[in-house]
């Protein structure tokens, strides 16, 4: 009802344009530029894609995709919180050495059994691949985690063995508390890895699989559930 009224109402001002324009050549070159503007506006509008039809094949193998990545995931984010783990107590060691809580020793005890923990981690961590059966392109972004976790596993046990080494009591140059806290301090600063960041991988998974709206017989589905989110 409301294009109609427009339709009427714009055939009446172009009536009246055309009675009181002077010189009609002007009117149609006007008519003209007004027919152009419409059709590129009409060329230009955004208009709604169709929805996909997903095949229920298509459907079966993101399932599937879906829950050979889930399972993967699980295991490689006990990993992380393994690793975190670690490198909590790693803190907790020499914040409770500086605050006179625990003697050099007791560090260099507690750094020993936390460097053979996270050596094992390390190497679980590095025969955590991915499973071969995901798509190529989800293969493809898994792996590019387990690289960077295995860097940051890498640099994280580099770091707590130096730190073990440099509070060897036999080792240290100095017998006062605080030059020694120092010593493993800067051992810290000087070699603790860059943070461990992952979302962007994980994202892009989750975008693999999630399955777009589709529309099928008139009637929308929902989508795929997505892909777990990064810790």
């Amino acid at each position: 009802m409301l294009l109609l009224v427009f339709v009427l109402l714009a055939a009446i001002l172009l009536f009246l344009l055309y009675h009181y324009t002077p010189k009609k050549r002007w009117f149609w070159a006007f008519c003209a530029l007004l027919a152009a503007a419409g059709a590129l506006t009409w060329t230009l509008y955004p208009r709604e894609k169709p929805r996909p039809v997903i095949t229920a094949e298509e459907r079966a193998d993101n399932a599937e995709q879906q829950k050979i990545f889930s399972d993967w995931y699980a295991g490689y984010q006990k990993d992380l919180t393994d690793l975190d783990h670690n490198w909590r107590q790693y803190h907790r060691i020499l914040e409770d050495f500086r605050r006179d809580i625990i003697s050099i020793q007791t560090v260099y005890v507690r750094l020993g059994a936390l460097e053979h923990n996270e050596g094992a981690l390390r190497t679980r961590i590095a025969g955590d691949n991915p499973p071969v059966a995901l798509h190529d392109n989800i293969y493809d972004l898994a792996v590019q985690m387990t690289k960077k976790t295995n860097a940051y596993a890498e640099a994280q046990y580099r770091t707590i063995a130096l730190t073990k080494a440099a509070a060897d009591p036999n080792r240290l140059k100095s017998d006062d508390q605080e030059e020694q806290s120092r010593t493993l301090e800067a051992v810290m600063n000087r070699e603790s890895p860059s943070a461990l960041f992952i979302a962007d991988e994980v994202a892009a998974i989750r975008d693999f699989l999630t399955l777009p709206a589709e529309e099928t017989d008139g009637t929308q589905k929902a989508d795929a559930e997505p892909a777990p989110a990064a810790k």
